[in-house]
């Protein structure tokens, strides 16, 4: 039976820590594929299957879920694609720039930082980077990004969650910081079944598999679900299995738990 795999990136196959993918999980994830499993990239980034982002990573996968879930992609085909709500985004940009938290999103092929601080996406990227200024800052309005990130700390980002409940602070572990922003219910779970859908599959032929908070959902919902073992401790109390860190093969260790697994 093949198996439909649903795999974060950011500290599930790129490493923070030493800044690559490493060759374990590439190794793996080409086999899976040969061996005719789908492998989905579930990412909080806002890439293109057919990007550079990804040949600069080694990575083919066969589907993409981007920007937590706002755009769902099938071997080159858009199943789903949203954007920020014009009038909520108008709301937070203002309520961020009073305060000067660090913001940074994704428009038109290329990133913007407001108040910058460390770079929260570190590694190879062809994209433009705009540090914005409060003479700047209103550059954003004129965009339509669909996902934004808060790389600030928690005091930050529990504020911004108790002024906007209509949105959901994704937080990252501690190695990366900071929290996506995604109006609530539009998460990385919301293309499972889209996917699944188009190749006719069900969710016990799902296998999800992440380390922070944006990857919560997916596990929950797969049939089966698999924490890192860097993973943050409420996606690892959520998994039915938890996997050897990163850095220590975990996605090679992972993927051949699932492959075991009869579920």
């Amino acid at each position: 039976m093949n198996n439909f795999f649903f795999i974060d990136f950011d500290n599930t196959i790129f490493s923070h820590r030493t800044g690559t993918v490493p060759e374990s999980a590439l190794k793996t994830l080409s086999a899976l594929r040969k061996e005719g499993h789908k492998f989905i990239l579930a990412t909080g980034r806002d890439i293109r299957r057919d990007s550079g982002d990804l040949s600069a990573y080694r990575l083919h996968p066969d589907c993409l879920i981007s920007a937590n879930g706002a755009v769902v992609e099938a071997e080159g085909t858009i199943l789903s694609e949203t954007f920020f709500d014009p009038e909520l985004q108008k709301r937070l940009l203002d309520y961020i720039f009073a305060k000067k938290y660090c913001l940074t999103t994704r428009a038109d092929g290329q990133r913007y930082i407001f108040h910058r601080k460390p770079a929260p996406f570190p590694g190879r990227t062809r994209e433009q980077i705009h540090i914005l200024t409060d003479d700047t800052f209103e550059i954003l309005y004129q965009k339509s990004p669909r996902t934004f990130f808060l790389h600030d700390s928690p005091e930050a980002i529990r504020d911004v969650q108790q002024h906007f409940p209509e949105l959901e602070l994704l937080r990252m572990g501690d190695e990366l910081g900071g929290a996506d922003i995604v109006p609530a219910g539009n998460n990385k779970a919301r293309g499972i079944p889209l996917i699944l859908n188009y190749y006719g599959a069900s969710i016990e032929d799902a296998v999800a598999i992440g380390d922070s908070m944006n990857d919560l959902n997916m596990i929950r919902l797969a049939g089966l679900g698999i924490a890192m073992g860097n993973a943050m401790p409420e996606v690892q109390k959520a998994a039915d299995y938890v996997a050897k860190d990163i850095d220590d093969n975990g996605l090679s260790d992972a993927i051949a738990f699932a492959l075991k697994k009869a579920f």
